[in-house]
């Protein structure tokens, strides 16, 4: 489950992490992909293959934050890396609303990279 499909981006996006163990944890997006994220937290030992919840606030992007369902792959020193998970068809229409922004953020840090670093 460690190997990448899709290359990274470096990005800088606030975001919260429903960890049903502790409850919820404010974290920082540094990278993201098509299938995953890296986020900086506090708390960096999250269960390995624990189901998460990560919601972004993108008023930019969506006037509703978007939640995306994901699994903790690896823990570092730093936080944690998540692969974004298929999700039970209950969940397909809020899964495909949160890749279509993730592309759409992958797609704006392509196009002007300064905005992006904060």
């Amino acid at each position: 489950m460690n190997k990448r499909w899709n290359s990274r981006k470096p990005v800088q996006l606030d975001l919260v992490i429903n960890y049903p163990a502790i409850g919820l944890l404010r974290g920082k997006a540094t990278n993201i992909s098509h299938d995953g994220m890296f986020i900086e937290t506090a708390v960096a030992s999250l269960s390995h293959y624990s189901d998460i919840e990560i919601t972004l606030n993108l008023p930019s992007l969506s006037e509703i934050p978007i939640q995306i369902p994901a699994i903790v792959i690896h823990n570092s020193g730093k936080g944690i890396g998540i692969m974004f998970r298929n999700s039970p068809s209950e969940h397909k229409n809020t899964l495909a609303n949160g890749m279509g922004v993730i592309q759409q953020l992958l797609n704006q840090q392509q196009e002007n990279p300064q905005k992006w670093a904060c």
